[in-house]
């Protein structure tokens, strides 16, 4: 038991560490979508959209009831899977590498700014990387033992991962490299244990794909677009730049360094295995890159958790060469309190103020800034109650409907938005002519929302600004999120 105690502790380091403040980034656009989706769970569509490669990934989430709390009941599925993948990730490196791999594998998974930052929100990427962890540990398991249940066991955790996100297919690669380089039996039954495994993964996709058949749905048009396009130099050159980005852009480097470091350590001191396993991660990662048409920061999360427990086992061989005992403790505490304190100066800005928090450009952009953020339209539909004088008119969302759909499950059921094609002028057209008066909640006009101003004359219809909810960076007079009463003349 004492042996699993350090297991126990970095799992309850990684919870402590992920839970606070958990609904502090209000929802991003594509969590209103996995949202929507949980919901229609209930309505009997399992299956509703999933032409983006994105299969099951809304089943935990309709689990936990995202009626009620939707925000928690939308995240904390992805907390749940990580503590999955982290516990495979530490069982791996131990049997491996040692405990010391394992405990220092842990440590850094912990203080990556990088997954702390999207394992806290309901999105599909660290499920799927934390998943490919899974899949690791149980093809090592049968390059080692060689049985059927084995295989089966690798095509059912890499089946789940795929099913999560269609990111995590090159990672077939890693369990091709892992049986047929690390086995120690015959090449023969290597590539039956393959077939048998990849018979396994595919059973996986027999639902929804007769579902896809049955329903004349779209065939993964989106995620098969993403991932069989050839994407050229120049998409391999933003890809490369949308990877680096992230490693050097959340105000510390420390974690990056200690990722690279470990993962060259690793390929040095452990070529036979170590070098196997991280070329077994990196090829997946850099077909990402070559074939990808636009990889974006979230995707490399897939690839994230699997290479941060590698970098471990490299970093823990790196300390193995001091030749004193009575060292090796102190280089090794020395590390964890530089990666914890690095860690933690970050942490506190995103529980206390997200929106300050140091992210690398297309994250703040994705997240904070632009209207994908949520900001701002948030604030907006919380502050109802307190806003409207006449709550018993119509409240027109002119937006993306997406953004209406986000914005109403942080709304009180009285008070739910009219969503609609943006701008949305005929149903305000439409409210003005049945109530004589409409609230008009738009977001970032005139390029989304409606311009009300300029379009209120049109509408015989006199309007009153009575809100502005800026987003991290505006202020009152540049708000791109604006409340507005029009009366009818």
């Amino acid at each position: 038991m004492r042996a699993w105690l350090p297991a126990v502790i970095l799992l309850c380091g990684l919870w402590a560490t992920r839970l606070p403040a958990l609904g502090g980034l209000p929802l991003h656009n594509d969590e209103g979508l996995h949202l929507t989706r949980a919901v229609e769970v209930w309505n009997l569509h399992p299956f509703w959209v999933i032409s983006d490669g994105k299969i099951i990934n809304h089943w935990p989430i309709a689990a936990l009831y995202p009626q009620n709390a939707p925000v928690y009941a939308g995240r904390l599925p992805t907390l749940l899977i990580a503590v999955l993948g982290f516990a495979a990730g530490y069982a791996l490196m131990r049997a491996r590498f040692g405990a010391a791999a394992a405990v220092l594998g842990g440590v850094l998974w912990i203080a990556s700014p990088y997954l702390l930052f999207f394992e806290r929100l309901a999105l599909s990427d660290a499920e799927a990387g934390a998943l490919v962890v899974v899949a690791l540990w149980a093809s090592l398991r049968l390059a080692q033992s060689g049985a059927r249940r084995a295989a089966l066991l690798t095509g059912a955790a890499f089946g789940a991962a795929a099913l999560f996100k269609f990111t995590a297919l090159p990672f077939a690669l890693m369990i091709a490299l892992v049986v047929l380089l690390l086995a120690v039996y015959p090449l023969r039954r290597r590539l039956e244990l393959l077939i048998i495994t990849a018979a396994a993964a595919a059973a996986c996709f027999i639902v929804p794909v007769a579902y896809i058949v049955v329903t004349g749905r779209d065939f993964f048009t989106i995620a098969l677009g993403w991932v069989s396009s050839g994407a050229g130099g120049a998409s391999i050159a933003a890809n490369i730049a949308r990877l680096v980005d992230p490693l050097f852009g959340f105000g510390t480097v420390v974690w990056a360094v200690a990722l690279l470091a470990g993962l060259a350590a690793l390929v040095i001191t452990r070529p036979r295995v170590g070098g196997v396993l991280v070329l077994a991660v990196g090829l997946p990662l850099i077909s990402m890159i070559v074939l990808g048409r636009e990889v974006l920061p979230r995707h490399f999360v897939v690839a994230l958790p699997v290479m941060l427990i590698l970098a471990g086992a490299g970093l823990a061989a790196l300390i193995a060469q001091v030749p004193s005992r009575q060292w090796r403790a102190v280089v090794a505490v020395a590390v964890l309190l530089v990666l914890s304190v690095a860690f933690l100066r970050f942490a506190a800005v995103l529980y206390r103020s997200p929106g300050d928090a140091p992210l690398p450009t297309q994250i703040r952009t994705q997240y904070i800034t632009e209207h994908s953020g949520g900001f701002g339209l948030r604030e907006a539909v919380i502050g109802l109650p307190n806003t409207l004088d006449r709550p018993d008119l119509p409240i027109i969302a002119s937006m993306f409907p997406d953004g209406c759909r986000r914005a109403n499950f942080y709304a009180e059921h009285s008070l739910r938005l009219t969503c609609t094609d943006a701008p949305g002028l005929p149903q305000i057209e439409a409210a003005l002519a049945d109530h004589g008066a409409v609230y008009v909640l738009v977001d970032t006009a005139p390029h989304i929302g409606a311009d009300v101003p300029q379009t209120a004359p049109s509408l015989a219809a006199t309007a009153v600004q009575i809100g502005v909810y800026p987003r991290p960076g505006e202020d009152a007079a540049t708000a791109s999120v604006t409340l507005w009463l029009l009366t009818r003349d």
